[in-house]
């Protein structure tokens, strides 16, 4: 018999206070980054807390015992561990950061999708010609992820398949189909390296001391080059081969406006990298927390641009409340799964640092390089069973000895622990990226994670070990 807390059915009301719940929320983990301002700290965690706890009754058995494993996890802490309230201090306040983050990003994410723009952009990448096509959407998705996140695969994807529904002949169609959604979820992987929208940066660069988005960025663009490089020479070189009779259609890429239909989304790209690069060198703060500001305030302006002359605060006003009590409150699954698994990961590797230093097990004397190749493999293979990146990533982060322990920079710890998150994006068939991919290639996750992108991976994960091993 399977126990779960009652589901109930979230009404209006319900969904007005979760929204004014998770706006407090984001203003305190805003806030908490000015000096002198805990009180902004103390927002940021109550109303978190109470958030899920508010959310609790009206999601899915899976998401509920999250909850009942972070209050678990709080209780033991609270009974067993000396120094309960920094661990829970710790382990809250990531989890109220993923849950701001994921909402600011959430606002970016809203504008794109009324935007027409967006679209003709990616319908012009859908019909690139076939040498050029998963470049084109590899590199796309990428752009497209830093608008969208996991939504640039639902676009591009569809786009994808829309372009290849248009082939008369079935075979040639089918194996389109897989090779351009093959792109675009690889593409969206290859994000998470070097995007400082990217939870995979974010929480590695948390967990990794003396670590920032600024000192890694340009390795980890050469990290998503190979991503990008390995998938090409993969596709060209299994291309399957059509019989004489087969001709393929082509599409002409400017009959959707030619390249300069791409310029709203690299002026977009434009308008969010610039002023969290200028602020993050200028005062040295975290990318991500400038993110947490900018994002919404660029979401915001084009909100506003969109609307109708004469009444475009009446368009951004209507819009934003659609956003914050309908859209946000919608996402109630994907806010408590994520801000528990920050939440459990963090306080369960705070609590289990010390016990396993108490066994006598020192980290710091196992060889370097099988220190930096741990994760590009269990992360991935954790991702089998359904183990969360961010838990992971969370959990096994305060276990690593200190870069300076190790005798090296950050960097390679970084990267090790991105290029595990990427991997596991495209090979484990509980992620969202797999998933989305299986149902608009009319396949199942397993087949999408395992036949797809078994040797892909394989292939890869030896590739960027050698990377890591290299900048070590």
């Amino acid at each position: 018999m399977r126990f779960s807390l009652p589901i109930l059915t979230a009404t209006a009301r319900h969904d007005r206070i979760t929204g004014l719940l998770l706006c407090l929320a984001v203003l305190g983990v805003v806030l908490r980054s000015w000096p002198g301002w805990s009180w902004a700290g103390w927002l940021a965690d109550l109303a978190s807390v109470a958030v899920i706890l508010w959310l609790t009754p009206t999601v899915r058995p899976s998401r509920q015992i999250f909850v009942l494993l972070g209050l678990a996890l709080a209780l033991y802490a609270g009974l067993t561990a000396p120094h309960a309230r920094e661990v829970l201090a710790r382990a809250l306040a990531q989890g109220s950061f993923i849950l701001a983050f994921f909402c600011a990003l959430a606002t970016l994410r809203h504008a794109a999708e009324l935007s027409r723009g967006i679209t003709r952009a990616a319908v012009y990448l859908a019909q690139q010609p076939p040498g050029r096509r998963y470049t084109a959407l590899t590199l796309g998705a990428q752009v497209f992820a830093l608008v969208l996140n996991y939504g640039s695969i639902s676009l591009l994807g569809t786009m994808a398949r829309s372009s290849a529904a248009s082939e008369p002949d079935p075979d040639i169609a089918r194996i389109r189909t897989r090779r351009m959604l093959l792109a675009v979820q690889r593409g969206f992987a290859a994000s998470l390296f070097w995007s400082p929208l990217a939870l995979a940066v974010v929480i590695s660069t948390s967990v990794v001391p003396g670590a920032s988005w600024g000192s890694v960025v340009l390795p980890s663009l050469v990290s998503a080059a190979l991503m990008t490089g390995v998938g090409w020479g993969l596709d060209r070189a299994f291309k399957p081969k059509l019989r004489p009779d087969q001709v393929p259609t082509r599409a002409d890429p400017a009959q959707s406006g030619g390249a300069r239909t791409l310029l709203p989304v690299l002026g977009l790209l434009l308008l969010i990298a610039l002023p969290v690069g200028a602020v993050h060198l200028a005062t040295g703060l975290p990318a991500s927390r400038i993110v947490l500001a900018v994002v919404p305030m660029v979401a915001a302006g084009w909100l506003w641009s969109m609307g109708p002359r004469g009444a475009r605060a009446r368009y951004l006003a209507s819009h934003s409340g659609a956003f914050l009590f309908a859209e946000l409150p919608a996402l109630r699954s994907e806010i408590v799964l994520l801000a528990l698994a920050g939440f459990l990961g963090t306080g369960a590797g705070t609590l289990l640092a010390p016990l396993v230093q108490a066994t006598g097990l020192d980290l710091a004397a196992l060889p370097v390089w099988l220190l930096l190749l741990l994760p590009i493999w269990l992360i991935p293979l954790g991702g089998q069973i359904g183990m969360n990146p961010i838990l992971f990533v969370s959990l096994f982060g305060p276990l690593l000895p200190t870069p300076s322990e190790l005798g090296i920079s950050a960097l390679p710890m970084v990267l090790s622990l991105t290029a595990g998150w990427a991997l596991s994006g495209v090979t484990s068939p509980f992620t969202a990226s797999v998933m989305l991919t299986a149902r608009l290639g009319d396949t199942d996750a397993r087949e999408v994670s395992h036949r797809w992108n078994g040797a892909y991976v394989a292939i890869l994960g030896v590739v960027l070990s050698v990377w890591v091993l290299l900048l070590a």
